[in-house]
Protein backbone atom coordinates (compact mmCIF):
# COMPACT_ATOMS: atom_id res chain seq x y z
CA UNK A 1 0.00 0.00 0.00
CA UNK A 2 1.08 3.33 -0.79
CA UNK A 3 1.23 5.07 2.47
CA UNK A 4 -1.06 4.29 5.74
CA UNK A 5 -4.11 2.98 5.92
CA UNK A 6 -6.75 1.28 8.14
CA UNK A 7 -9.33 -1.97 7.36
CA UNK A 8 -12.73 -2.67 8.35
CA UNK A 9 -15.02 -5.42 8.13
CA UNK A 10 -19.08 -5.00 7.12
CA UNK A 11 -21.73 -7.57 7.14
CA UNK A 12 -25.13 -6.50 5.41
CA UNK A 13 -28.29 -7.71 6.13
CA UNK A 14 -31.69 -7.68 3.74
CA UNK A 15 -32.84 -4.05 4.71
CA UNK A 16 -30.21 -3.37 7.29
CA UNK A 17 -26.89 -2.03 7.72
CA UNK A 18 -24.96 -4.48 10.62
CA UNK A 19 -21.25 -3.74 10.75
CA UNK A 20 -18.51 -4.34 12.58
CA UNK A 21 -15.18 -2.89 12.30
CA UNK A 22 -11.74 -3.96 12.87
CA UNK A 23 -8.79 -1.87 12.42
CA UNK A 24 -5.04 -3.28 12.06
CA UNK A 25 -2.02 -1.64 10.45
CA UNK A 26 -0.75 -3.11 7.11
CA UNK A 27 2.64 -3.26 6.51
CA UNK A 28 3.98 -2.39 3.48
CA UNK A 29 6.72 -0.68 0.89
CA UNK A 30 5.09 2.82 1.41
CA UNK A 31 5.12 6.33 -0.49
CA UNK A 32 2.93 8.99 1.22
CA UNK A 33 0.44 10.73 0.05
CA UNK A 34 -0.62 14.21 1.65
CA UNK A 35 -4.47 14.87 1.04
CA UNK A 36 -5.05 18.36 1.62
CA UNK A 37 -8.65 19.94 0.41
CA UNK A 38 -11.49 21.45 1.23
CA UNK A 39 -15.44 20.50 -0.08
CA UNK A 40 -17.51 22.79 -1.41
CA UNK A 41 -18.87 25.70 -0.10
CA UNK A 42 -22.09 26.11 2.43
CA UNK A 43 -22.12 21.88 2.51
CA UNK A 44 -21.33 20.26 5.86
CA UNK A 45 -18.83 16.81 5.37
CA UNK A 46 -18.95 14.57 8.31
CA UNK A 47 -15.73 15.27 10.41
CA UNK A 48 -15.27 11.13 10.81
CA UNK A 49 -16.22 9.01 8.40
CA UNK A 50 -16.98 5.85 9.73
CA UNK A 51 -18.85 2.36 8.47
CA UNK A 52 -22.46 3.70 8.85
CA UNK A 53 -22.08 7.03 7.90
CA UNK A 54 -23.62 8.66 5.12
CA UNK A 55 -21.75 9.10 1.51
CA UNK A 56 -19.89 12.40 1.56
CA UNK A 57 -20.74 14.50 -1.97
CA UNK A 58 -19.44 13.23 -4.45
CA UNK A 59 -18.22 15.71 -7.49
CA UNK A 60 -15.00 14.95 -9.37
CA UNK A 61 -14.24 17.71 -11.90
CA UNK A 62 -12.91 15.04 -14.55
CA UNK A 63 -13.99 11.79 -15.98
CA UNK A 64 -11.90 10.21 -17.66
CA UNK A 65 -13.43 6.90 -18.71
CA UNK A 66 -16.64 5.69 -18.60
CA UNK A 67 -20.30 7.66 -17.53
CA UNK A 68 -20.29 10.32 -14.80
CA UNK A 69 -21.61 9.40 -11.64
CA UNK A 70 -24.07 12.53 -10.80
CA UNK A 71 -25.35 11.00 -7.71
CA UNK A 72 -25.56 7.88 -5.71
CA UNK A 73 -28.46 5.90 -6.59
CA UNK A 74 -30.42 4.05 -4.12
CA UNK A 75 -30.56 0.87 -4.88
CA UNK A 76 -27.34 0.47 -6.30
CA UNK A 77 -24.28 -0.37 -4.96
CA UNK A 78 -20.47 1.98 -5.49
CA UNK A 79 -17.17 1.40 -4.96
CA UNK A 80 -15.16 4.32 -4.44
CA UNK A 81 -11.35 3.51 -5.09
CA UNK A 82 -8.34 6.54 -4.27
CA UNK A 83 -5.85 5.36 -6.33
CA UNK A 84 -2.64 7.25 -8.33
CA UNK A 85 -0.91 6.14 -11.31
CA UNK A 86 2.67 6.18 -9.63
CA UNK A 87 1.33 3.96 -6.46
CA UNK A 88 2.50 -0.01 -7.54
CA UNK A 89 0.00 -1.51 -5.49
CA UNK A 90 -2.87 0.44 -7.09
CA UNK A 91 -1.65 -0.81 -10.37
CA UNK A 92 -1.53 -4.48 -8.61
CA UNK A 93 -5.40 -3.76 -7.73
CA UNK A 94 -6.47 -2.88 -11.00
CA UNK A 95 -7.08 -6.54 -12.76
CA UNK A 96 -8.77 -7.43 -9.81
CA UNK A 97 -11.47 -4.11 -9.75
CA UNK A 98 -12.16 -4.71 -13.45
CA UNK A 99 -13.31 -8.38 -12.83
CA UNK A 100 -15.21 -7.19 -9.71
CA UNK A 101 -16.99 -4.98 -12.07
CA UNK A 102 -17.50 -7.66 -14.29
CA UNK A 103 -18.97 -9.83 -11.86
CA UNK A 104 -21.27 -7.26 -10.19
CA UNK A 105 -22.32 -5.25 -13.07
CA UNK A 106 -25.78 -5.29 -12.94
CA UNK A 107 -25.59 -3.74 -9.02
CA UNK A 108 -22.50 -2.22 -8.66
CA UNK A 109 -20.16 0.98 -10.05
CA UNK A 110 -16.58 0.81 -9.58
CA UNK A 111 -15.29 4.37 -9.62
CA UNK A 112 -11.12 5.02 -9.41
CA UNK A 113 -10.90 8.39 -8.08
CA UNK A 114 -7.01 9.93 -9.25
CA UNK A 115 -6.93 12.57 -6.50
CA UNK A 116 -3.40 12.12 -5.98
CA UNK A 117 -1.10 12.74 -9.31
CA UNK A 118 1.85 14.82 -8.37
CA UNK A 119 2.66 17.67 -10.26
CA UNK A 120 6.02 17.49 -12.45
CA UNK A 121 9.12 18.32 -11.06
CA UNK A 122 9.41 20.71 -13.69
CA UNK A 123 6.42 22.46 -12.17
CA UNK A 124 3.91 21.36 -15.92
CA UNK A 125 0.77 20.45 -14.18
CA UNK A 126 0.26 17.63 -16.94
CA UNK A 127 -1.87 15.13 -13.85
CA UNK A 128 -4.75 14.70 -15.95
CA UNK A 129 -3.12 14.23 -19.19
CA UNK A 130 -0.62 11.57 -17.38
CA UNK A 131 -4.24 9.72 -16.16
CA UNK A 132 -5.47 9.93 -19.17
CA UNK A 133 -2.76 8.60 -21.23
CA UNK A 134 -2.16 5.72 -18.60
CA UNK A 135 -5.94 4.89 -18.62
CA UNK A 136 -5.91 4.34 -22.56
CA UNK A 137 -3.18 2.35 -22.25
CA UNK A 138 -4.61 0.21 -20.05
CA UNK A 139 -7.47 -0.67 -22.71
CA UNK A 140 -9.68 -3.52 -20.76
CA UNK A 141 -7.62 -4.39 -18.32
CA UNK A 142 -9.23 -1.54 -16.67
CA UNK A 143 -12.72 -1.53 -17.65
CA UNK A 144 -15.00 0.58 -14.67
CA UNK A 145 -15.47 4.35 -14.35
CA UNK A 146 -12.67 6.57 -13.98
CA UNK A 147 -12.57 10.05 -12.67
CA UNK A 148 -9.99 12.48 -11.38
CA UNK A 149 -9.58 15.94 -9.35
CA UNK A 150 -6.69 18.18 -9.15
CA UNK A 151 -7.69 20.12 -5.86
CA UNK A 152 -8.31 17.10 -3.79
CA UNK A 153 -11.56 18.10 -2.00
CA UNK A 154 -13.02 14.74 -2.67
CA UNK A 155 -10.39 13.14 -1.08
CA UNK A 156 -10.06 15.22 2.33
CA UNK A 157 -14.22 14.75 2.26
CA UNK A 158 -13.64 10.59 2.42
CA UNK A 159 -10.16 9.69 3.32
CA UNK A 160 -9.43 12.89 5.14
CA UNK A 161 -12.52 12.60 7.06
CA UNK A 162 -11.71 8.80 7.63
CA UNK A 163 -8.09 9.13 8.72
CA UNK A 164 -7.06 7.05 5.99
CA UNK A 165 -3.82 8.64 4.82
CA UNK A 166 -2.74 5.49 2.13
CA UNK A 167 -3.95 4.35 -1.09
CA UNK A 168 -5.34 2.39 -2.71
CA UNK A 169 -8.52 2.82 -0.53
CA UNK A 170 -11.98 1.40 -1.06
CA UNK A 171 -15.10 3.06 0.29
CA UNK A 172 -18.17 0.98 -0.57
CA UNK A 173 -21.41 2.80 -0.56
CA UNK A 174 -24.21 0.46 0.06
CA UNK A 175 -27.42 0.87 -1.44
CA UNK A 176 -28.83 2.90 1.58
CA UNK A 177 -26.44 5.57 0.25
CA UNK A 178 -24.60 4.88 3.57
CA UNK A 179 -20.65 3.55 3.75
CA UNK A 180 -20.51 0.19 4.26
CA UNK A 181 -16.71 -0.49 4.19
CA UNK A 182 -13.40 1.14 4.29
CA UNK A 183 -9.93 -0.70 3.44
CA UNK A 184 -7.83 -1.67 0.93
CA UNK A 185 -9.87 -3.45 -2.41
CA UNK A 186 -7.26 -6.21 -2.53
CA UNK A 187 -8.15 -7.40 1.14
CA UNK A 188 -9.88 -10.39 1.22
CA UNK A 189 -12.70 -8.47 3.14
CA UNK A 190 -13.22 -6.39 -0.17
CA UNK A 191 -15.19 -8.52 -2.24
CA UNK A 192 -16.53 -10.58 0.87
CA UNK A 193 -18.22 -7.15 1.90
CA UNK A 194 -19.83 -6.71 -2.07
CA UNK A 195 -21.19 -10.26 -1.94
CA UNK A 196 -23.45 -10.12 1.31
CA UNK A 197 -24.55 -6.40 -0.18
CA UNK A 198 -25.53 -7.87 -3.38
CA UNK A 199 -27.30 -10.90 -1.80
CA UNK A 200 -29.24 -8.46 0.99
CA UNK A 201 -29.71 -6.00 -2.53
CA UNK A 202 -31.25 -8.83 -4.19
CA UNK A 203 -33.31 -10.46 -1.62
CA UNK A 204 -34.74 -6.74 -0.48
CA UNK A 205 -35.96 -6.53 -4.31
CA UNK A 206 -37.16 -9.72 -4.17
CA UNK A 207 -39.37 -8.94 -0.67
CA UNK A 208 -40.41 -6.02 -2.55
CA UNK A 209 -41.91 -7.74 -5.80
CA UNK A 210 -43.93 -10.42 -3.62
CA UNK A 211 -45.29 -7.69 -0.87
CA UNK A 212 -46.53 -5.93 -4.48
CA UNK A 213 -47.73 -8.72 -6.37
CA UNK A 214 -51.23 -9.77 -4.81
CA UNK A 215 -51.17 -12.95 -6.18
CA UNK A 216 -48.19 -13.45 -4.34
CA UNK A 217 -49.92 -12.13 -0.69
Amino acid sequence: MCGFSRSSVLFLSAGALVAAISLAPLVSSTARADEKAGTRPGVVQPSKLVVGSPAPEFFPSKWVKGEPVKSFQPGRIYVIEFWATWCPPCKESIPHLTEIQKQFKDNVTIIGMASSERVAKNGQDDRFAKVSQFVKAQGDKMNYTIAFEADRKISKAWMGAAGVNGIPAAFVVGADGKIAWIGDPREPAFEATLKQAVEALGADKKTGETTSDPKKR
